[in-house]
């Protein structure tokens, strides 16, 4: 029993001697990790805002990156041959759904390390100081996906060797309302291989693969999003002689004034305004609402415009686009105008008031 056991271990010995010698990882080109298996995103809160719901995107882009993730060199007997070479990603966890995000369809996947959150990812990579667009990672799960961009990693006669770099971003999505607050355990969103081709031929890197990884505790759920402080805004629009108005269609009295959205929180997807006025709506396009029962005027309306004399449509959510989820307690200003407009030949003197509703979605 004795003389099995220690074939057995002998055997496994040079086995793993094989391994470590396939650790060159290529055909053309070997790829060898240079630091380890692993690169690290950084440790990361998510806000989930009051309005968040399912399907809807959680905070920003949260990153890996790893410029010098594998060190190569041409195998000697190729370093003439135009080697072209890029990066594979894997997803390891089931697929959610898909969603599109600036033009791009995404699949959404289950992280499995906390129920109601899922993920989407992309990532890019740099071949020889050669860098590549980002690639949605849209691939059934346990598959890779090869990306369109590959680089000719020719040989110069300079670079004996060189690196491989790859950043990996996530963005987390609510794929539940049972998501609730807390940290996860160890997760890790997508694995990376190299990739070359030449001839024809393909050759993927399955040794000497990546894995961007979130260590336990890295990453925190935070469900009880903060809101902004507002104010009632009260726009006083100058007189306006009747004779003035020349017919329907015509404007004036424009006024400019702000929504001022103040100490508003940190971490969240998003945060999106829209105006609903109390009085009957006239015209959408045109922003244009009706006076209230307060007014004695007749044959004109009230328009809402942004500063640069576009109208606001009622009902339609609007992204506060100058919104820094890094920044905590941050102020923002919306300038906006209001106005008279001649909704009528027949136009009568007399006063003229309206008010118009805001409401804000944290996401």
């Amino acid at each position: 029993m004795k003389n099995v056991i220690h074939i057995i271990q002998v055997v496994l010995l040079t086995l793993a001697g094989i391994s470590n010698t396939v650790m060159a990882d290529g055909t053309w080109v070997n790829c060898n990790r240079t630091k380890g298996y692993y690169q690290y995103f950084n440790s990361t809160s998510i806000q989930i805002g009051k309005d968040a719901a399912v399907g809807d995107l959680l905070g920003t882009w949260v990153t890996s990156a790893n410029p010098t993730a594998w060190t190569c060199s041409h195998r000697s007997n190729y370093q003439n041959y135009a080697v072209l070479m890029g990066v594979e990603g894997y997803p390891p966890y089931a697929i959610w759904g898909n969603k599109v995000v600036d033009g791009e369809t995404y699949n959404v996947y289950d992280t499995a390390v906390k129920t109601g959150l899922g993920y989407i990812a992309r990532w890019r990579y740099t071949v020889k100081g050669q860098t590549s667009d980002w690639y949605a990672l849209n691939t059934a799960t346990g598959t890779h996906q090869t990306p369109f961009t590959l680089f000719n990693a020719r040989y110069d006669g300079s670079q004996y060797s060189w690196n491989i770099g790859v950043d990996v971003q996530v963005r987390f999505v609510k794929t539940s309302d049972s998501l609730t607050a807390g940290s996860t355990t160890v997760f890790d969103p997508m694995y990376m291989r190299t990739y070359q081709t030449y001839g024809g031929s393909t050759y993927s890197g399955t040794g000497t693969y990546m894995i961007a990884d979130f260590l336990a505790g890295n990453l925190d759920v935070i469900t009880t999003g903060g809101t902004c402080t507002t104010s009632d805004v009260s726009v006083n629009l100058p007189s306006i002689s009747r004779s003035d108005f020349t017919g329907v269609g015509y404007t004036t009295a424009r006024t400019d004034f702000s929504l001022n959205f103040m100490q508003c929180p940190a971490g969240l997807a998003s945060i999106s305004y829209l105006f609903t006025p109390t009085s009957r709506i006239l015209d959408n396009n045109n922003g244009l609402f009706a006076l209230d029962g307060n007014s004695t005027a007749h044959g004109v309306g009230l328009q809402l415009l942004t500063d640069q004399d576009i109208p606001m449509n009622f009902n339609r959510n609007y992204l506060l686009s100058s919104y820094d989820p890094t920044v905590a307690n941050a102020n923002y200003t919306v300038p906006l105008r209001a106005g008279i407009y001649q909704t009528s030949n027949n136009v009568t003197a007399g006063n003229i008031s309206g008010s118009v509703t805001f409401t804000l979605s944290y996401k």
